[in-house]
């Protein structure tokens, strides 16, 4: 299954709440959108916006962390990418990210590791035992969301479907899958010829469904196009 439209992101969304670190690949939540959805003043707490946001910074690495160690290593980068993509994921993680706070304002989590002094605008993050990094509540959250799955059970890759083989065709023909002189000479689906970059399925109506099997492969490469933004 692939993820649904209706949830889906072409690129991950900047707005009020969430910043976007192409770096990492990971959204890192605004100072304005804790307040607003956790109601916790971070500035007032750590005596700067700047440094309200350098903490947030290294939240979002934490969660983040946190949720990758629940995927088998074969689907950590889907997961990412579905996390950068995903509507209800975005809101899934404001939701981690203000428990987080809330855990972390009387220094539990991963905030116990700058009892030692460690300065917070240097941006390093300290090591800490992941199983105390996030409250039992945020815990929980993961478990009962796509976030706590051992694999992930969207399909990414990018689906186009045709109701009929001459606009199936006609799309192979303008994405150069196949030449026109290919084209004339199918038939039946069958006859297309194979490629690793794709495969080609009737559905039980009598259309077909193209799916793209590059997507992940594509979208890894755009991670940074535009210096820094890009496309993933």
């Amino acid at each position: 299954m692939a993820i649904p439209s209706y949830d889906f992101l072409e690129k991950p969304l900047v707005d009020d709440f969430f910043d976007y670190d192409y770096d990492l690949s990971i959204y890192v939540p605004k100072v304005e959108g804790i307040k607003a959805n956790a109601f916790v003043d971070l500035t007032k707490r750590w005596g700067s916006r700047d440094n309200a946001q350098a903490y947030l910074y290294l939240l979002a690495q934490v969660v983040n962390e946190v949720i990758l160690s629940y995927k088998n290593q074969k689907y950590r980068l889907e997961m990412k990418y579905y996390l950068s993509h995903s509507i209800e994921a975005r809101i899934e993680l404001m939701n981690l990210f203000s428990d987080s706070v809330w855990y972390n304002r009387r220094d539990g989590g991963f905030m116990m590791a700058y009892n030692s002094g460690a300065n917070l605008n240097q941006g390093k993050l300290i090591e800490f035992g992941i199983d105390k990094a996030l409250s039992s509540v945020a815990k929980q959250m993961i478990e009962n969301t796509i976030f706590g799955t051992r694999h992930l059970k969207y399909d990414i890759n990018t689906k186009e479907t045709f109701e009929d083989l001459d606009s199936l065709k006609t799309y192979l023909v303008e994405n150069n899958y196949i030449t026109q002189e290919e084209s004339d000479e199918i038939e039946n689906y069958t006859e297309i010829p194979s490629n690793p970059k794709y495969y080609i399925t009737q559905k039980l109506d009598g259309g077909y469904v193209f799916t793209y099997l590059d997507t992940l492969k594509d979208a890894k490469a755009n991670m940074r196009r535009y210096s820094g933004t890009g496309d993933w």
